[in-house]
């Protein structure tokens, strides 16, 4: 009898060995052969489920080995993890090839890879699947086609140029040297992976038919993929960097290109602008509230807590989002059920600073009206308008600020509870009422995408790409190669003017358009995408973790106001060149001679 296997690189390229999961129940009498299980819609969906199970659940990054998750919200300069987390080993420097995160990420992805390309050479065994007149073998084919390059993407996008398997499934008794492979350049890569998306998008729909097909993925789905792929392509780690110069294969080909090319750029506008084109369906998700700025906070807020909104592209739906909950929600004395939890993600100072003032201005502008100092009464979004004393870090920022942080002072976010959260240090979430480590190290807590009925309130999608990600795609690759076309600035704006701070241009109610219309992009992603993982990744790719992931600062949780106000330095941070990229596992460079190195491990 016959059953499907995952395979790992390891396993494909040089023992012949594998292991095997077990995918059917129990059926009456015996369990279902291989030629069964596909031959018959129902239990085909179980494999092509299998096929999705390795996308990762990123609301599980307090144990990233888990559900495939990265720590990548921790190891950015957006959050400080006080639960043992495996971001604390990439803040310390404390890992290497041998790591067993970085053998996990490696293989898992390949077993999902493997796992697609079985998957859609055994689907046309299907004998139901056509019965009601759709095409289900191509669609299924097609679906796992275009997660199998999902799945190489974010190989990518970790570790650099991979290994290319091919369109067939290996076979596990094939010879070492059949299936021996060296690495292939980047942009080779990205030009199989973008070929896949485009082959695989032809034969789905553009956008979901029926309630069973959220979650799938479809035409937009893949082609917005293809949009953060050619973004990071076009990249400087990925474009001409010259620190990749002695990556080459044992042949001497490069597999980073030293040439920059401005085209890459090109390349990833038009990818952006297509989407746009092609999908008016999706818009920026905009609530109507009492005022203005009443209805720029909901809209921001409730677009992470709103299953399949007008600007979900793609979710993960049966995410652990209680998991994710628990770590965001501060550890309240004496509260009970969703509005007591453990205050693990504790959001830094720079995080708290990238958020803009309500006059659109950045926090680092001597006209912005921000200061460290002070103390002002003022009403929050949940404060019913209703002021109260906090310090003026708080006061007058933007509504995407009140949406992503709590901080001492803010009405809890449970409406049905009257907590006013203190993270000084008797307060009810401060350090001294917690015997262990549940307590926030920087003063604050994350709050986007925190549900409002409290963490222990599940049953909704994860977010994991939006409109506003192709709007900011599009800006920033527009502006790099035709710098001053005016759709760089309507589709800024348009993120601006949802968050509901001033555009930038001449009119009497905007802010001056910037010099530097680069860092006024990268500013407006960084808030915008706040907590969404592309704060990790984009520093990477903008060569710049080397400035931004060096220290976290945060507030003095070990005194009470107003010292606890202070602005310290809470952890120094080991980053060096190498870490640009992960090392390929240490297991593979020995057993496969062809793989080479990323520099620097």
């Amino acid at each position: 009898m016959k059953k499907i296997f995952f395979y790992t690189l390891t396993a494909l390229t040089l023992t012949g060995t594998f292991g095997c999961k077990k995918f059917l129940d129990q059926v009456p009498d015996d369990r279902l052969t291989f030629e069964q299980a596909f031959a018959q819609r129902e239990t085909l969906e179980q494999l092509l489920a299998n096929v999705y199970s390795t996308l990762p659940d990123e609301m599980v990054q307090r144990s990233p080995a888990s559900s495939n998750a990265g720590p990548w919200t921790g190891a950015s300069d957006e959050v400080n993890y006080t639960l043992n987390n495996w971001a604390q080993n990439l803040n310390t420097g404390n890992w290497d090839p041998t790591s067993g995160i970085v053998n996990d990420m490696w293989n898992n992805y390949y077993k999902g890879i493997q796992a697609a390309s079985n998957f859609m050479a055994n689907v046309n065994r299907c004998q139901d699947c056509n019965l009601s007149g759709v095409d289900f073998i191509n669609r299924y084919y097609n679906e796992a086609r275009g997660i199998r390059a999902i799945y190489y993407f974010y190989l990518l996008r970790q570790f650099g140029p991979v290994v290319l398997l091919g369109q067939n499934p290996s076979q596990p008794d094939a010879p070492v040297a059949d299936i021996s492979r060296a690495r292939s350049p980047f942009d080779t890569c990205v030009d199989f992976v973008v070929s896949e998306l485009d082959a695989a998008s032809a034969g789905l729909p553009n956008l979901p038919v029926a309630n069973e097909d959220y979650g799938h993925v479809n035409k937009a789905v893949l082609q917005a993929y293809k949009v953060k792929l050619l973004l990071t392509a076009a990249s400087p780690l990925f474009n001409g960097n010259a620190d990749y110069a002695n990556l080459k294969n044992a042949d001497g080909t490069q597999l980073i290109s030293q040439t920059y090319n401005v085209q890459k750029w090109r390349r990833a506008a038009d990818a952006a602008k297509a989407f746009l084109t092609a999908f008016p369906n999706y818009t920026l998700y905009k609530k109507n509230a009492a005022t203005p700025f009443q209805s720029a906070f909901e809209s921001v807020r409730d677009v992470m807590l709103t299953d399949w909104n007008s600007e979900v592209i793609f979710a993960r739906i049966n995410a652990n989002v209680t998991f994710f909950q628990y770590d965001v929600t501060p550890n309240h004395t004496g509260a009970g059920g969703g509005d007591k939890g453990g205050s693990f993600r504790s959001a830094t100072q720079q995080m708290v600073e990238a958020y803009f003032m309500a006059n659109g201005k950045p926090t680092d502008d001597p006209t912005s009206g921000y200061t460290r100092t002070g103390f002002t009464d003022y009403a929050a979004p949940e404060d019913n308008g209703t002021p109260r004393s906090i310090s003026n870090m708080f006061a007058n920022r933007e509504p995407r600020f009140y949406a992503g942080i709590t901080y001492t002072g803010r009405r809890w976010i449970n409406p049905n509870t009257s907590i006013i959260t203190d993270f000084t240090f008797n307060g009810n979430a401060g350090r001294a009422n917690i015997g262990n480590d549940d307590y926030t190290s920087t003063g604050y807590t994350q709050r986007k995408n925190l549900s409002t009925a409290g963490w222990t309130t599940g049953g909704r999608a994860d977010v994991v790409v939006r409109l506003a990600e192709i709007y900011l795609a599009y800006a920033e690759a527009l502006n790099e190669v035709e710098p001053g076309n005016p759709e760089v600035l309507t589709y800024l704006n348009a993120i601006r003017t949802r968050a509901g701070i001033p555009a930038y241009g001449n009119g009497a109610a905007q802010l001056p358009v910037p010099a530097d219309m680069r860092d006024a992009i990268r500013r407006e992603r960084r808030v915008e995408l706040a907590f969404e993982n592309s704060r990790y990744f984009d520093t990477r790719r903008w060569k710049i973790a080397e400035q931004t992931d060096k220290l976290v600062s945060g507030l003095s949780i070990q005194q009470n106001s107003p010292g606890f106000y202070n602005v310290v330095v809470l952890e120094n941070r080991t980053f060096d060149k190498k870490h640009y990229l992960w090392p390929i596992p240490n297991a593979e460079i020995q057993r496969v001679p062809l793989l080479v190195q990323n520099t620097g491990w």
